[in-house]
């Protein structure tokens, strides 16, 4: 994921149109600095202890991605949502860009 952010970040036309938070299933805020700061994890991490947001999501297995885009009228909607780990974090940043329609610029 560190690499994946790292892709996103090195692209200027990318800066505040796309960005990475991860959730931490069961996790102390303890817990998750701790992960944070041994992984030297650059973008936010939320724990959710008593697994809250991890019900809210449907409770599936880690890890999973949710893709959302906020639409014209400002309103969310989901446009990828999968189980399971990613291989190449350019490839998976290129297939998140025109699924998001972002490769089609502003």
């Amino acid at each position: 994921m560190n690499e994946f952010y790292q892709a996103i970040e090195q692209r200027k036309d990318l800066k505040g149109k796309m960005k990475i938070i991860g959730i931490g299933i069961g996790n102390t805020p303890e817990d998750v600095q701790y992960f944070k700061e041994k992984y030297k994890v650059p973008f936010p991490l939320f724990p959710d202890a008593d697994k809250a947001l991890h019900a809210a999501l449907g409770k599936t297995r880690a890890p999973y991605f949710i893709g959302v885009r906020i639409d014209k009228d400002r309103r969310p909607q989901v446009f990828y949502s999968k189980l399971g780990a990613f291989r190449k974090p350019d490839t998976f940043l290129a297939s998140m860009l025109k699924l998001s329609g972002l490769d089609q610029g502003p």
